[in-house]
């Protein structure tokens, strides 16, 4: 196998050079690195593009930066002004990224090294946000104060014992009912630094409400909920399905949209759920799937505005014998309505 594009690790660093041949020994070490995919080259989608919407080496120097800043504000309630503003940067950067054009997919993988997760995923739901933002029309200056918030949405964390934040699954009850209330300390922490828009520490305070007013710290409910926590709910859960946890593996990309569908109306505000799986790849471009009639192909097109009906390029026939021809099926298309993925072979 030999690397499509260069892989970088979850900090943004690069771990292999495109058009590295992957042998047995740098396959075993991916895992060190917490890589949670690589692209392949294969000459039967050559000509299909696979673009993530936000460069890794930004996301790593979003996580990076996060780092210094949740690791120099430990145990304090505030935090220092300069590692802020270079937190802010990357985010700025992917804000400048979306205009004037959106290009690429969002990236379907979360994070898959447990002990990175609290810096990884922040930046990772920056990314989602940004786009979910963006599709809403917002303008260049909101879409930047979305992606702070997102970046800081678990700020309060430092305010915490470390336990409480790393063994969050084993709390007490009333150790859990602290933890609770990040929320509110990261908006607290946040709302001290007066150049940030206002909506910024609203979105943090308000980022684990639910629809249906079950959430937490307030239990806010319906429009009493920021657009922006809203937002940064459903792209939060998102990225949490899909990262590997201490007490579970990580959701399949398809399977964390189907949650979040599954709880329109209910947990996350409709309207914004329908947003959601229109412009979420189910099935990103170059995953290899199965179809309910037997054929193996590869996604050349994840489709966006199709929910689960991605453009399939038949690699296999229903024999599973290889084509000599390989050909796309648009499955939106009518001719094929009767065809569906049944399995993603290689996620």
């Amino acid at each position: 196998m030999v690397l499509g594009r260069a892989l970088y690790d979850s900090k943004g660093i690069l771990v292999f050079e495109p058009r590295t041949t992957l042998t047995e020994e740098n396959l075993k070490s991916l895992n060190i690195y917490g890589v949670g995919e690589i692209l392949i080259e294969d000459p039967r989608v050559a000509d299909v593009p696979v673009q993530p919407l936000i460069a890794p080496e930004l996301e790593g120097e979003a996580v990076q930066a996060l780092r210094q800043l949740m690791t120099e504000s430990q145990g304090s309630r505030s935090m220092s002004a300069s590692l802020l503003e270079e937190a802010a940067k990357p985010v700025y950067a992917m804000t400048r990224d979306l205009f004037p054009d959106v290009i690429g997919e969002p990236n379907a993988s979360g994070c898959h090294s447990p002990e990175d997760y609290n810096y990884v995923q922040p930046v990772k739901v920056a990314g989602l946000a940004l786009f979910l933002g963006r599709k809403t029309g917002y303008t260049l200056v909101n879409l930047a104060s979305l992606g702070i918030a997102a970046l800081l949405m678990n700020i309060g964390y430092v305010v915490l014992p470390p336990k409480a934040v790393s063994q969050a699954e084993s709390l007490t009850e009333k150790e859990y009912q602290e933890f609770h209330k990040h929320p509110w300390y990261g908006s607290e922490i946040v709302k001290r630094f007066g150049a940030l828009d206002p909506r910024v520490s609203e979105a943090i305070f308000h980022h684990h409400e639910r629809w249906d007013g079950h959430g937490h710290p307030k239990g806010l409910k319906e429009e009493e909920i920021s657009h922006f926590g809203r937002i940064l709910a459903i792209a939060d859960t998102y990225y949490d399905l899909v990262s590997t946890r201490p007490h579970r593996k990580a959701f399949m990309p398809h399977q964390a949209v189907e949650f979040i569908m599954a709880y329109a109306a209910e947990l996350f505000d409709p309207d914004l759920v329908q947003l959601f799986a229109r412009q979420i790849p189910i099935y990103p471009t170059g995953v290899t799937v199965k179809l309910n009639t037997g054929e193996v192909g590869i996604v050349s097109d994840a489709n966006l505005g199709h929910i689960g009906r991605p453009v399939v390029r038949v690699c296999f026939d229903d024999e599973q014998r290889e084509v000599a021809e390989p050909y796309d099926l648009d499955l939106s298309d009518p001719d094929h309505q009767d065809r569906l993925v049944s399995q993603v072979m290689d996620y």
